[in-house]
């Protein structure tokens, strides 16, 4: 009997993390087909900086890139072309930027709501600044207007207040199933 619970235990250690990455990869997927060039890269970048240790939350945000990348130039015809593909590695470069950003912004010891929403924000800031700064060697700089950035703010801020709500959930699951197991043992 004591094998068999500390089997779930070791279990729901490893696959809640993978589940994460399973999640927010199709998520990203999903909000790379509906939003083409905004998905929501500083939410992901702040969900993993929060939620993960470093080696994970990187390749989280890594294969969200990868996901975005493979629908934009699989699904959505996004023109092949050096500056297009130049684009693509400066939007990785914002997405692990976010990650870093809200990784250190979340570690100054503040609350854990403080801490997330400082989060959030300095990956947003990191993500779009890195981008901005893309657009100087790019072009596009258009793309910075307040009315597409608050856009993007949007997309961002609802998929990481939605993603949060369904950690919560997980959460409350995984407490009741570690309940269960503790009852068990």
């Amino acid at each position: 009997m004591m094998k068999s619970v500390r089997d779930d235990e070791m279990a729901m250690k490893f696959v809640t993390p993978m589940l994460w990455v399973a999640l927010i990869a199709a998520l990203s997927v999903g909000g790379s087909y509906v939003y083409a060039c905004a998905a929501p890269f500083a939410a992901v970048g702040a969900l993993a900086a929060r939620k993960m240790d470093r080696a994970t939350g990187l390749t989280l945000v890594l294969l969200a890139w990868s996901a975005n990348q493979i629908v934009g130039y699989g699904l959505l015809d996004y023109p092949q072309t050096a500056n297009s593909f130049a684009w693509g590695g400066a939007i990785g470069l914002g997405a692990v930027a976010a990650l870093f950003a809200a990784r250190v912004v979340g570690n100054f010891g503040w609350s854990n709501v403080v801490a997330t929403v400082a989060s959030f924000a300095s990956a947003f800031i990191a993500y779009e600044g890195t981008l901005y700064l893309a657009s100087f060697g790019l072009g596009g700089s258009d793309a910075f207007s307040f009315d597409i950035v608050s856009r993007i703010l949007v997309i961002n801020a609802v998929a990481f207040t939605a993603i949060l709500a369904l950690y919560a959930v997980v959460g409350l699951l995984k407490t009741g199933r570690e309940k269960a197991i503790a009852v068990r043992a």
